[in-house]
Protein backbone atom coordinates (compact mmCIF):
# COMPACT_ATOMS: atom_id res chain seq x y z
CA UNK A 1 0.00 0.00 0.00
CA UNK A 2 2.89 2.37 0.76
CA UNK A 3 4.45 1.70 -2.63
CA UNK A 4 1.12 2.34 -4.35
CA UNK A 5 0.71 5.65 -2.50
CA UNK A 6 4.23 6.69 -3.49
CA UNK A 7 3.54 5.74 -7.10
CA UNK A 8 0.32 7.76 -7.25
CA UNK A 9 2.11 10.73 -5.74
CA UNK A 10 4.88 10.46 -8.30
CA UNK A 11 2.38 10.24 -11.14
CA UNK A 12 0.57 13.35 -9.93
CA UNK A 13 3.85 15.27 -9.87
CA UNK A 14 4.77 14.10 -13.36
CA UNK A 15 1.30 14.95 -14.63
CA UNK A 16 1.52 18.47 -13.26
CA UNK A 17 4.97 19.01 -14.73
CA UNK A 18 3.96 17.63 -18.11
CA UNK A 19 0.90 19.84 -18.00
CA UNK A 20 3.08 22.91 -17.62
CA UNK A 21 5.11 21.82 -20.63
CA UNK A 22 2.02 21.24 -22.77
CA UNK A 23 0.53 24.54 -21.67
CA UNK A 24 3.64 26.25 -22.93
CA UNK A 25 3.10 24.48 -26.24
CA UNK A 26 -0.41 25.87 -26.42
CA UNK A 27 1.02 29.32 -25.92
CA UNK A 28 3.15 29.04 -29.04
CA UNK A 29 6.20 26.88 -28.28
CA UNK A 30 6.94 24.58 -31.20
CA UNK A 31 5.55 21.12 -30.47
CA UNK A 32 8.34 19.44 -32.37
CA UNK A 33 10.76 20.63 -29.70
CA UNK A 34 8.67 19.54 -26.73
CA UNK A 35 9.60 16.70 -24.38
CA UNK A 36 6.38 14.93 -23.48
CA UNK A 37 7.48 13.79 -20.03
CA UNK A 38 8.15 15.24 -16.60
CA UNK A 39 11.39 17.07 -15.82
CA UNK A 40 12.80 14.30 -13.66
CA UNK A 41 12.15 11.63 -16.30
CA UNK A 42 14.76 10.70 -18.86
CA UNK A 43 14.29 9.76 -22.50
CA UNK A 44 14.99 6.16 -21.51
CA UNK A 45 12.17 6.23 -18.97
CA UNK A 46 9.89 7.68 -21.64
CA UNK A 47 9.92 4.28 -23.36
CA UNK A 48 7.78 3.09 -20.45
CA UNK A 49 4.93 5.61 -20.17
CA UNK A 50 2.84 5.46 -17.05
CA UNK A 51 -0.70 4.47 -17.92
CA UNK A 52 -3.62 5.24 -15.64
CA UNK A 53 -3.90 1.52 -14.99
CA UNK A 54 -0.53 0.41 -13.56
CA UNK A 55 -1.23 -3.13 -14.79
CA UNK A 56 -2.09 -2.07 -18.36
CA UNK A 57 -1.11 -4.58 -21.02
CA UNK A 58 2.11 -4.05 -22.96
CA UNK A 59 0.04 -3.17 -26.03
CA UNK A 60 -1.92 -0.54 -24.11
CA UNK A 61 1.32 1.00 -22.85
CA UNK A 62 2.87 0.94 -26.32
CA UNK A 63 -0.20 2.51 -27.89
CA UNK A 64 -0.22 5.34 -25.34
CA UNK A 65 3.47 5.99 -25.98
CA UNK A 66 2.72 6.20 -29.70
CA UNK A 67 -0.03 8.76 -29.17
CA UNK A 68 2.27 10.81 -26.96
CA UNK A 69 4.87 10.95 -29.71
CA UNK A 70 2.59 11.77 -32.66
CA UNK A 71 2.75 15.59 -32.25
CA UNK A 72 6.52 15.49 -32.77
CA UNK A 73 6.21 14.06 -36.28
CA UNK A 74 6.42 16.00 -39.53
CA UNK A 75 3.75 13.84 -41.20
CA UNK A 76 1.39 10.94 -40.42
CA UNK A 77 0.59 12.44 -37.03
CA UNK A 78 -3.22 12.59 -36.81
CA UNK A 79 -5.30 9.40 -36.56
CA UNK A 80 -8.46 9.35 -38.68
CA UNK A 81 -11.63 8.01 -37.09
CA UNK A 82 -15.28 7.28 -37.85
CA UNK A 83 -18.08 6.38 -35.43
CA UNK A 84 -20.53 3.70 -36.54
CA UNK A 85 -24.14 3.66 -35.40
CA UNK A 86 -24.31 0.18 -33.86
CA UNK A 87 -21.95 -2.69 -33.16
CA UNK A 88 -23.19 -4.56 -36.24
CA UNK A 89 -21.78 -5.64 -39.58
CA UNK A 90 -24.49 -3.63 -41.34
CA UNK A 91 -23.43 -0.44 -39.57
CA UNK A 92 -19.77 -1.15 -40.31
CA UNK A 93 -20.61 -1.58 -43.99
CA UNK A 94 -22.67 1.62 -44.08
CA UNK A 95 -20.06 3.88 -42.50
CA UNK A 96 -16.70 2.18 -43.03
CA UNK A 97 -16.91 0.07 -46.17
CA UNK A 98 -18.70 2.93 -47.94
CA UNK A 99 -15.76 5.15 -47.03
CA UNK A 100 -13.35 2.58 -48.44
CA UNK A 101 -15.29 2.54 -51.72
CA UNK A 102 -14.88 6.31 -51.94
CA UNK A 103 -11.24 6.58 -50.91
CA UNK A 104 -9.65 3.15 -50.99
CA UNK A 105 -8.69 3.64 -47.35
CA UNK A 106 -10.02 2.52 -43.97
CA UNK A 107 -10.08 4.99 -41.10
CA UNK A 108 -7.49 4.07 -38.51
CA UNK A 109 -9.98 4.39 -35.66
CA UNK A 110 -13.50 2.94 -35.49
CA UNK A 111 -15.79 4.10 -32.71
CA UNK A 112 -18.86 2.48 -31.20
CA UNK A 113 -21.43 3.40 -28.60
CA UNK A 114 -22.11 0.73 -25.98
CA UNK A 115 -25.85 0.60 -25.42
CA UNK A 116 -27.82 -1.91 -23.39
CA UNK A 117 -27.51 -4.79 -25.83
CA UNK A 118 -24.74 -6.22 -27.96
CA UNK A 119 -23.85 -9.75 -29.05
CA UNK A 120 -20.54 -11.54 -29.13
CA UNK A 121 -21.08 -12.19 -32.84
CA UNK A 122 -21.33 -8.45 -33.45
CA UNK A 123 -18.06 -7.74 -31.67
CA UNK A 124 -16.23 -9.65 -34.39
CA UNK A 125 -16.29 -6.58 -36.64
CA UNK A 126 -14.21 -4.70 -34.08
CA UNK A 127 -11.85 -7.61 -33.53
CA UNK A 128 -11.31 -7.93 -37.28
CA UNK A 129 -10.60 -4.20 -37.56
CA UNK A 130 -8.05 -4.47 -34.74
CA UNK A 131 -6.31 -7.49 -36.23
CA UNK A 132 -5.99 -5.65 -39.54
CA UNK A 133 -4.14 -2.84 -37.80
CA UNK A 134 -7.02 -0.59 -36.72
CA UNK A 135 -7.83 1.05 -33.40
CA UNK A 136 -11.04 0.95 -31.34
CA UNK A 137 -12.74 3.63 -29.26
CA UNK A 138 -15.92 3.23 -27.22
CA UNK A 139 -18.25 5.50 -25.33
CA UNK A 140 -21.01 4.32 -23.07
CA UNK A 141 -24.54 5.58 -23.50
CA UNK A 142 -26.16 4.17 -20.38
CA UNK A 143 -29.85 4.10 -19.64
CA UNK A 144 -30.87 6.58 -16.97
CA UNK A 145 -31.06 4.51 -13.75
CA UNK A 146 -33.90 6.76 -12.61
CA UNK A 147 -35.77 6.03 -15.87
CA UNK A 148 -34.79 2.44 -16.69
CA UNK A 149 -37.68 1.86 -19.10
CA UNK A 150 -36.44 4.68 -21.31
CA UNK A 151 -33.56 2.71 -22.82
CA UNK A 152 -30.50 4.35 -24.33
CA UNK A 153 -32.51 7.42 -25.37
CA UNK A 154 -33.08 8.20 -21.69
CA UNK A 155 -29.42 9.20 -21.46
CA UNK A 156 -30.59 12.65 -22.55
CA UNK A 157 -32.61 14.60 -20.01
CA UNK A 158 -35.83 16.33 -21.03
CA UNK A 159 -35.04 19.47 -19.07
CA UNK A 160 -31.33 20.30 -18.72
CA UNK A 161 -32.17 22.88 -16.05
CA UNK A 162 -33.99 20.42 -13.80
CA UNK A 163 -32.35 19.18 -10.59
CA UNK A 164 -30.48 15.91 -11.08
CA UNK A 165 -30.23 12.98 -8.64
CA UNK A 166 -27.12 12.37 -6.55
CA UNK A 167 -24.88 10.11 -8.63
CA UNK A 168 -23.16 8.81 -5.50
CA UNK A 169 -26.18 6.53 -5.04
CA UNK A 170 -24.78 4.43 -7.90
CA UNK A 171 -21.28 3.83 -6.55
CA UNK A 172 -20.03 0.40 -5.56
CA UNK A 173 -19.66 1.69 -2.00
CA UNK A 174 -23.29 2.87 -1.75
CA UNK A 175 -26.26 1.00 -0.34
CA UNK A 176 -28.29 -1.22 -2.63
CA UNK A 177 -31.12 0.48 -4.51
CA UNK A 178 -33.07 -0.10 -7.75
CA UNK A 179 -31.07 2.68 -9.40
CA UNK A 180 -27.75 1.26 -8.26
CA UNK A 181 -28.73 -2.19 -9.52
CA UNK A 182 -29.54 -0.78 -12.96
CA UNK A 183 -26.18 0.98 -13.13
CA UNK A 184 -24.18 -2.02 -11.91
CA UNK A 185 -25.93 -4.18 -14.49
CA UNK A 186 -24.90 -1.81 -17.25
CA UNK A 187 -21.32 -1.81 -16.00
CA UNK A 188 -21.31 -5.58 -16.18
CA UNK A 189 -22.34 -5.50 -19.85
CA UNK A 190 -19.60 -2.98 -20.56
CA UNK A 191 -17.10 -5.23 -18.82
CA UNK A 192 -18.25 -8.18 -20.92
CA UNK A 193 -17.48 -6.29 -24.13
CA UNK A 194 -14.11 -5.04 -22.90
CA UNK A 195 -13.24 -8.61 -21.90
CA UNK A 196 -14.41 -10.01 -25.24
CA UNK A 197 -12.17 -7.57 -27.10
CA UNK A 198 -9.30 -8.12 -24.69
CA UNK A 199 -9.36 -11.87 -25.20
CA UNK A 200 -8.73 -11.12 -28.88
CA UNK A 201 -5.80 -8.89 -27.93
CA UNK A 202 -7.52 -5.57 -28.63
CA UNK A 203 -6.90 -2.36 -26.70
CA UNK A 204 -9.96 -0.16 -26.15
CA UNK A 205 -9.85 3.63 -25.93
CA UNK A 206 -12.76 4.03 -23.50
CA UNK A 207 -14.58 7.35 -23.03
CA UNK A 208 -16.79 6.86 -19.97
CA UNK A 209 -19.45 9.47 -19.16
CA UNK A 210 -18.49 11.84 -21.97
CA UNK A 211 -19.56 15.50 -21.91
CA UNK A 212 -20.12 15.43 -18.16
CA UNK A 213 -19.47 19.17 -17.94
CA UNK A 214 -22.62 19.69 -20.01
CA UNK A 215 -26.17 19.53 -18.70
CA UNK A 216 -27.83 17.38 -21.38
CA UNK A 217 -27.06 13.89 -20.01
CA UNK A 218 -28.31 12.41 -16.74
CA UNK A 219 -24.72 12.18 -15.48
CA UNK A 220 -23.98 15.76 -16.52
CA UNK A 221 -23.78 18.97 -14.57
CA UNK A 222 -26.74 19.99 -12.43
CA UNK A 223 -27.37 23.57 -13.51
CA UNK A 224 -29.18 24.43 -10.28
CA UNK A 225 -26.21 23.54 -8.08
CA UNK A 226 -23.48 23.87 -10.74
CA UNK A 227 -22.02 20.50 -9.86
CA UNK A 228 -22.21 16.81 -10.57
CA UNK A 229 -20.57 13.72 -9.13
CA UNK A 230 -19.63 12.51 -12.62
CA UNK A 231 -16.01 12.54 -11.45
CA UNK A 232 -16.82 9.91 -8.84
CA UNK A 233 -18.84 7.84 -11.30
CA UNK A 234 -15.95 7.89 -13.79
CA UNK A 235 -13.65 6.57 -11.05
CA UNK A 236 -16.26 3.95 -10.25
CA UNK A 237 -16.10 2.71 -13.85
CA UNK A 238 -12.30 2.73 -13.66
CA UNK A 239 -12.21 0.59 -10.52
CA UNK A 240 -14.87 -1.78 -11.80
CA UNK A 241 -12.98 -2.49 -15.03
CA UNK A 242 -9.44 -2.60 -13.61
CA UNK A 243 -10.04 -4.11 -10.17
CA UNK A 244 -13.35 -5.96 -10.06
CA UNK A 245 -13.03 -7.39 -13.57
CA UNK A 246 -9.22 -7.25 -13.72
CA UNK A 247 -9.28 -6.05 -17.33
CA UNK A 248 -6.22 -4.11 -18.36
CA UNK A 249 -6.64 -3.62 -22.11
CA UNK A 250 -8.03 -0.09 -21.77
CA UNK A 251 -6.73 3.41 -22.36
CA UNK A 252 -8.82 5.78 -20.28
CA UNK A 253 -10.09 8.83 -22.13
CA UNK A 254 -11.61 11.83 -20.38
CA UNK A 255 -13.95 13.40 -22.94
CA UNK A 256 -15.53 16.73 -21.94
CA UNK A 257 -17.99 18.63 -24.07
CA UNK A 258 -17.63 22.21 -25.24
CA UNK A 259 -17.66 24.43 -22.18
CA UNK A 260 -21.10 25.96 -22.67
CA UNK A 261 -22.22 24.91 -19.18
CA UNK A 262 -18.89 24.53 -17.41
CA UNK A 263 -15.12 24.48 -18.10
CA UNK A 264 -13.71 21.42 -19.84
CA UNK A 265 -11.83 20.27 -16.73
CA UNK A 266 -14.68 20.89 -14.27
CA UNK A 267 -15.03 17.17 -13.55
CA UNK A 268 -11.59 15.90 -14.53
CA UNK A 269 -11.19 12.73 -12.42
CA UNK A 270 -7.46 13.24 -11.88
CA UNK A 271 -4.30 12.33 -13.82
CA UNK A 272 -4.08 8.91 -12.17
CA UNK A 273 -7.39 7.93 -13.82
CA UNK A 274 -6.79 9.38 -17.29
CA UNK A 275 -4.54 8.47 -20.22
CA UNK A 276 -5.88 10.91 -22.81
CA UNK A 277 -8.07 14.03 -22.83
CA UNK A 278 -10.27 14.16 -25.91
CA UNK A 279 -13.13 16.67 -26.01
CA UNK A 280 -16.08 16.61 -28.35
CA UNK A 281 -16.54 19.50 -30.76
CA UNK A 282 -19.18 20.29 -33.37
CA UNK A 283 -18.43 23.46 -35.31
CA UNK A 284 -18.48 24.26 -39.04
CA UNK A 285 -14.99 25.78 -38.78
CA UNK A 286 -13.79 23.36 -36.09
CA UNK A 287 -12.89 26.16 -33.70
CA UNK A 288 -13.03 25.21 -30.03
CA UNK A 289 -14.63 27.52 -27.49
CA UNK A 290 -12.31 30.35 -26.54
CA UNK A 291 -11.18 31.18 -30.07
CA UNK A 292 -14.00 33.55 -31.06
CA UNK A 293 -14.21 36.76 -29.09
CA UNK A 294 -17.14 36.91 -26.70
CA UNK A 295 -18.23 33.32 -27.27
CA UNK A 296 -16.97 31.84 -24.01
CA UNK A 297 -14.89 32.90 -20.98
CA UNK A 298 -13.07 29.56 -21.27
CA UNK A 299 -10.33 28.41 -23.61
CA UNK A 300 -11.02 24.73 -24.13
CA UNK A 301 -7.83 23.91 -26.04
CA UNK A 302 -5.58 25.64 -23.53
CA UNK A 303 -7.37 23.83 -20.71
CA UNK A 304 -7.05 20.33 -22.16
CA UNK A 305 -3.38 20.60 -23.11
CA UNK A 306 -2.63 21.85 -19.60
CA UNK A 307 -3.16 18.27 -18.38
CA UNK A 308 -0.04 17.06 -20.21
CA UNK A 309 -2.01 14.14 -21.64
CA UNK A 310 -2.30 13.29 -25.35
CA UNK A 311 -5.30 15.10 -26.80
CA UNK A 312 -7.65 14.52 -29.72
CA UNK A 313 -11.16 15.20 -30.94
CA UNK A 314 -13.20 12.50 -29.17
CA UNK A 315 -16.12 13.42 -31.43
CA UNK A 316 -16.34 16.01 -34.17
CA UNK A 317 -18.48 17.27 -36.99
CA UNK A 318 -20.31 20.32 -38.31
CA UNK A 319 -22.80 22.36 -36.29
CA UNK A 320 -25.08 23.78 -39.00
CA UNK A 321 -23.95 22.36 -42.34
CA UNK A 322 -25.72 19.05 -41.84
CA UNK A 323 -26.96 18.55 -45.40
CA UNK A 324 -23.76 17.06 -46.76
CA UNK A 325 -22.26 20.41 -47.78
CA UNK A 326 -19.67 20.52 -45.00
CA UNK A 327 -16.03 20.26 -46.01
CA UNK A 328 -14.35 17.67 -43.76
CA UNK A 329 -10.95 18.95 -44.82
CA UNK A 330 -11.66 21.66 -42.25
CA UNK A 331 -10.70 19.17 -39.53
CA UNK A 332 -7.11 18.71 -40.58
CA UNK A 333 -6.80 22.36 -41.63
CA UNK A 334 -7.80 23.49 -38.14
CA UNK A 335 -5.47 21.00 -36.48
CA UNK A 336 -2.54 22.17 -38.58
CA UNK A 337 -3.20 25.87 -38.10
CA UNK A 338 -4.62 26.09 -34.58
CA UNK A 339 -4.51 22.82 -32.61
CA UNK A 340 -1.24 21.03 -33.49
CA UNK A 341 -1.29 18.90 -30.32
CA UNK A 342 -4.36 17.00 -31.54
CA UNK A 343 -3.51 13.36 -32.21
CA UNK A 344 -6.80 12.13 -33.68
CA UNK A 345 -10.21 13.09 -34.97
CA UNK A 346 -13.30 10.94 -34.65
CA UNK A 347 -16.20 11.92 -36.92
CA UNK A 348 -19.71 11.26 -35.68
CA UNK A 349 -22.23 9.25 -37.69
CA UNK A 350 -24.98 11.88 -37.78
CA UNK A 351 -28.63 11.39 -36.89
CA UNK A 352 -32.15 11.91 -38.25
CA UNK A 353 -31.04 12.70 -41.80
CA UNK A 354 -28.22 14.91 -40.48
CA UNK A 355 -25.15 14.13 -42.56
CA UNK A 356 -21.81 13.91 -40.76
CA UNK A 357 -20.19 10.66 -41.84
CA UNK A 358 -17.01 10.87 -43.86
CA UNK A 359 -18.29 8.53 -46.57
CA UNK A 360 -20.73 11.21 -47.74
CA UNK A 361 -18.34 14.16 -47.60
CA UNK A 362 -17.47 15.75 -50.94
CA UNK A 363 -13.79 16.20 -50.12
CA UNK A 364 -13.11 13.06 -48.12
CA UNK A 365 -10.57 11.71 -50.62
CA UNK A 366 -8.36 14.74 -50.02
CA UNK A 367 -8.78 14.46 -46.25
CA UNK A 368 -7.84 10.79 -46.11
CA UNK A 369 -4.82 11.36 -48.36
CA UNK A 370 -3.51 14.38 -46.48
CA UNK A 371 0.14 13.84 -45.43
CA UNK A 372 -0.78 14.47 -41.78
CA UNK A 373 -3.60 11.90 -41.71
CA UNK A 374 -3.08 8.34 -40.53
CA UNK A 375 -5.32 5.72 -42.12
CA UNK A 376 -5.48 2.09 -41.02
CA UNK A 377 -2.69 1.02 -43.36
CA UNK A 378 -0.40 3.66 -41.83
CA UNK A 379 -0.87 2.79 -38.15
CA UNK A 380 2.64 1.98 -36.97
CA UNK A 381 2.67 1.75 -33.18
CA UNK A 382 3.43 -1.98 -33.12
CA UNK A 383 6.98 -3.21 -33.54
CA UNK A 384 7.41 -4.95 -36.88
CA UNK A 385 6.63 -8.68 -37.00
CA UNK A 386 4.71 -8.56 -33.72
CA UNK A 387 1.16 -10.01 -33.85
CA UNK A 388 -1.78 -7.75 -33.01
CA UNK A 389 -2.46 -9.42 -29.67
CA UNK A 390 -1.45 -9.12 -26.06
CA UNK A 391 -2.77 -10.70 -22.86
CA UNK A 392 -5.78 -8.99 -21.34
CA UNK A 393 -5.18 -10.12 -17.76
CA UNK A 394 -1.49 -10.22 -16.90
CA UNK A 395 -2.26 -10.57 -13.21
CA UNK A 396 -4.90 -13.27 -13.23
CA UNK A 397 -6.61 -16.01 -15.23
CA UNK A 398 -9.38 -15.41 -17.76
CA UNK A 399 -12.72 -16.90 -16.82
CA UNK A 400 -15.27 -18.20 -19.30
CA UNK A 401 -18.11 -16.39 -17.53
CA UNK A 402 -17.76 -12.82 -16.20
CA UNK A 403 -18.06 -12.58 -12.43
CA UNK A 404 -21.27 -11.19 -11.02
CA UNK A 405 -20.91 -7.63 -9.80
CA UNK A 406 -22.45 -7.93 -6.30
CA UNK A 407 -20.15 -10.78 -5.24
CA UNK A 408 -16.88 -9.16 -6.31
CA UNK A 409 -14.62 -7.25 -3.99
CA UNK A 410 -14.20 -3.67 -5.18
CA UNK A 411 -11.39 -1.30 -4.25
CA UNK A 412 -13.24 1.70 -2.91
CA UNK A 413 -13.08 4.73 -5.20
CA UNK A 414 -12.38 8.09 -3.66
CA UNK A 415 -15.57 10.10 -3.17
CA UNK A 416 -15.66 13.85 -3.68
CA UNK A 417 -16.69 15.77 -0.59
Amino acid sequence: MVRMAEEIGRRRFIGAAAGAIALGAAGGIALANQQWFGPEETAEQETKPITADPAATPDAQALLKWFRELPTRDSQRVVSGQQIDDITAASFDHFIEALVKRTGKYPALVGVMVRDAWTRADSKILIDHWKRGGLITMDIHPTNPWNPSGGANSAWVKDPKATKPDLRMLLATSDSSPQRNVWRGQLEKLGDLVEELGQAGAVVMLRPLHEGNGSWFWWGQDMSSRRTFARDLYRDVFYYITQTRRLHNVLWVYSPGASWDGPALSYYPGPEYVDMVCPTRYDDDMFMLGERKGESPNNDYKDIVSTGKPVGFGECGPATKLDGSWDARTIIKRIKETYPAMTYFHCWHGWENKVMELARDKYVEELMNDPWVITRDKVDWRPKNVPATSPTRPTGPTTSAPPSTPTNAVIRPQVTR
